[in-house]
């Protein structure tokens, strides 16, 4: 025993070595504890008030207290509650800050208000107003914002104008199933009370004058002139691609266009991200300093790399400007306005220091970030791929620079290979988790489509915005090529055999693990970083879905799913609720939809589903009710059930109204395991009120 608590002591201090040995990286888990405080105020079920923010203030004074504490131990400790302390403050005040009432039930009523945004799709435009009023005597709450839609022309709109229509509004949608994405959170945190479409025409009223718009108004009234612009001066077939990588809005693209990126992997390449930010900062620094070159008195007198710096950054600025100013896009110019900083202070530009600085002030001012997928997977691949060149980047400058334009050109060919591919891994998990499915050719694609994108189609892109005030087409004809090229590349993998893996997501504590073992093994430099590999290891082996439901029943209770077997799935209906049932996809995975089978048997009053010795009954209405009520074990209702049933568990309209979609698990000795929307959310701002008894 003593020789075991001997050696016990000696690992325990050799990697207390180890870890002192690495100080100089202590600080980049500090937006981990971060996220680890943000990531706990969102698995809540309840709502903390503003008196929690008192923690941190707390933890500040403890931090004091103990700072020359010689247990080094336990200030570290100490440091990681303050940091988790600062995330968990910083939700309760974005959550005060941009709360708004919510709209609880559907209503038909005429509203005007003030433009803020406008984008356009190949069938219908969407609007966003704000300064709203309601009909007279309506009892609508009083809104901050409204996103409906209209199928009516809208050339005679624009930002900054006060119209008037007859709308039907609606709240926005709750998640698809327990644990989906959840629509009104993230609608919530943009401010956005209700969502719905016109069913009249827009009339305009008055307007704003220019001189008190705001900065965002200006922003997307720019957006829509260069909208107009693209589609009058762009090629048809590369418009709608121009114009998502230019303003962010992807709705004039093709809906085939967009199955075929994401379906190749290249559905990044549309969303404005840190790879455009990168690609069009780069692009004018590197122009900037080769003309300032050429020039030599600036070249001997000016520090022209801290001026092509600067230039780059107000050009980035400019971006984000006619980019609509979105969380992801501000993320990203974050990101990349740190390497520029970083340039201009003479500090390196491409290193973990930055990248945790970028991180640290998103998620404080934006800590509802973490839980999006591009969050996740732009920070996923940016801090893989640092990790990576901080190993192999000297020796492969080393490489190419020894040798003449042979090396170069296999040193950058290596570098697209490898970068996809680190970039690749890195994100997958975060695909399947939240998307439920990978593109089996995204390492391909890319290999061929990234390298277009930088070397082509965004140089073209500066050359036209610079030309568009001239309405000259050339530049946009030339980009068009490129995106020609990239929607071909996009096309023929997308349609290549099994293109896209269906694989099913997994549990949230799965995926909070990967990524702890990953942030192990990419921020540690000494060899406890190896330490991570075999739990990481086993985690993306032997990889397995999470346990689908047995049943699924959808909010109004006219879309269902039944589990037959692990290939096979019954699906109520292919024309109701076509959004869930395609959500729906991503939790059951790679399975089979058939809309018969032995074991559901289905007549126009419902259907009975047969499960070992039970019996579950979903009927259409109150006559098939009354029937199955003493002959069944359990029944789905889509309508009220309003008299006493001898069947043992009964879920009907309103236990689906006030709480949402129901998952329901067949376990074993006949017991049921039942999870719905609002049961794991619970009582949080953004859920409607009229879910307050989803628990009871």
């Amino acid at each position: 025993m003593v020789v075991t608590k001997i050696k016990a002591n000696f690992g325990v201090s050799k990697f207390l070595t180890l870890v002192d040995r690495d100080r100089s990286r202590w600080f980049f888990w500090f937006p981990v504890a971060l996220a680890s405080g943000i990531a706990l105020y969102f698995s809540l079920t309840w709502h903390p008030s503003p008196f929690w923010i008192s923690a941190t203030p707390a933890a500040i004074l403890v931090v004091a207290f103990v700072r020359h504490s010689r247990f080094r131990s336990i200030r570290l400790f100490l440091f990681f509650v303050l940091a988790m302390s600062m995330g968990f403050s910083a939700c309760i005040i974005r959550t005060y800050v941009v709360g708004a009432p919510v709209l609880q039930k559907k209503k038909v009523t005429t509203v005007s208000g003030v433009i803020l945004d406008i984008s356009s799709g190949l069938s219908a435009h969407r609007l966003l107003l704000g300064e709203l009023e309601f009909g007279v005597g309506s009892d609508i709450p009083k809104l901050k914002y409204l996103r409906f839609t209209a199928r009516m022309p809208v050339d005679h709109l624009h930002p900054g104008q006060i119209v008037e229509t007859k709308v039907v509004l609606l709240p926005p949608p709750a998640p698809a199933y327990p644990g989906g994405f959840d629509f009104q959170r993230h609608s919530y945190f943009k401010s956005i009370g209700a969502v719905g479409y016109s069913i009249s025409n827009i009339r305009v009223v008055g307007e704003i004058s220019g001189t008190i718009e705001t900065f965002r108004r200006l922003s997307s009234r720019l957006r829509g002139a260069i909208s107009d612009n693209i589609k009058m001066l762009a090629p048809p077939v590369a418009a709608g691609f121009i114009t998502a990588v230019s303003t962010g809005d992807k709705r004039a693209m093709p809906d085939e266009q967009i199955d075929n990126m994401r379906h190749s992997g290249l559905a990044h390449l549309l969303a404005i991200s840190g790879l455009h930010m990168g690609m069009i900062g780069g692009l004018i620094f590197f122009i900037t300093r080769f003309v300032l070159v050429l020039m030599p008195y600036v070249a001997l007198h000016y520090q022209i790399k801290k001026n092509a710096a600067i230039i780059a950054l107000l050009g980035l600025t400019g971006y984000l400007f006619i980019s609509g100013m979105s969380v992801s896009a501000i993320r990203a110019y974050i990101m990349i306005s740190a390497i520029f900083l970083a340039i201009f202070f003479d500090r390196t530009a491409l290193s973990f220091r930055m990248v945790v600085l970028a991180a640290l002030i998103i998620l404080l001012l934006f800590p509802e970030s973490l839980t999006t997928a591009s969050f996740q997977m732009s920070f996923a691949a940016v801090f893989a791929l640092i990790s990576l060149y901080e190993t192999i980047g000297p020796k492969l400058g080393q490489f190419a620079r020894s040798g003449g334009l042979p090396r170069r050109l296999i040193a950058y060919v290596f570098g697209i290979v490898l970068t996809s591919l680190v970039a690749g891994l890195a994100t997958a998990p975060f695909a399947v988790f939240h998307f439920g499915q990978v593109a089996a050719y995204s390492l391909i694609a890319n290999l061929f489509a990234v390298p277009i994108m930088g070397l082509w189609v965004m140089p073209w892109g500066i050359v036209a915005f610079i030309a568009m005030p001239f309405q000259i087409s050339f530049p946009f004809e030339m980009m068009g090529v490129g995106i020609d090229l990239i929607l071909w590349i996009a096309d023929e993998t997308a349609h290549w055999p099994n293109s896209v893996q269906y694989l099913g997501t997994f549990s949230t504590s799965k995926l909070v693990l990967i990524t702890l073992f990953s942030l192990w093994f990419m921020i540690w430099r000494t060899s406890i970083r190896w330490a991570a590999l075999p739990f990481l290891c086993a985690l993306l082996f032997a990889y397995k879905p999470s346990l689908a439901p047995d049943i699924l029943i959808s909010e109004t209770g006219n879309l269902y799913a039944v589990r037959l077997s692990d290939e096979k799935l019954y699906l109520s209906s292919k024309r109701v609720e076509k959004f869930e049932a395609e959500r729906w996809q991503l939790l059951f995975g790679p399975i089979i939809n058939v809309t018969a089978s032995k074991k559901v048997n289905c007549d126009p009053y419902g259907c009975v589903f047969l499960s070992g010795t039970e019996v579950i009954a979903l009927p259409k209405n109150e006559q098939a009710l009354a029937m199955d009520c003493g002959r069944v074990d359990i029944i789905l209702s889509r309508t009220p059930v309003k008299r006493p049933c001898a069947a043992l568990e009964i879920i009907d309209k309103f236990d689906l109204w006030r709480k949402g979609s129901h998952s329901i698990w067949l376990e074993k000795y006949g017991t049921l395991r039942i999870e719905t929307v609002n049961g794991v959310r619970g009582d949080r701002p953004w859920v409607p009120n009229r879910y307050s008894f989803a628990k009871k």
